[in-house]
């Protein structure tokens, strides 16, 4: 079943139409403004002073983006900060409730 009105569907089907239309309106406004020759060369004249740190960049921009490795104590430790974080409020907003309703 088809939304009613698609402009509002978050999920926006086989790839994100709204951020590829964004992209392309910027590489078309990059390339009207003549900034392509700069920028070649501009990454030209960065390959030939330092090689082994684009070969570096170049390699790992074909490996693509990676998640991060993180283990499940720091997840833990990450998750005890957040709920140490939030709990004054919601200890708060608990009370407030609590006050409404005439309960202790």
């Amino acid at each position: 079943m088809k939304p009613e009105n698609p402009s509002h569907d978050p999920n926006q089907g086989e790839g994100d139409k709204l951020s590829a239309r964004h992209y392309n309106r910027q590489v078309r406004d990059f390339v009207a403004a003549g900034k392509v020759d700069p920028a070649a060369r501009q990454a030209e004249s960065f390959v030939e002073a330092h090689p082994e740190e684009a070969q570096r960049a170049e390699t790992a921009a074909k490996r693509g983006p990676h998640g991060s490795k993180v283990s499940i104590d720091e997840l833990v430790a990450k998750g005890r900060t957040v709920i140490g974080r939030m709990r004054p409020m919601v200890e708060r907003a608990v009370d407030k409730l609590r006050a409404k309703l005439g309960h202790k």
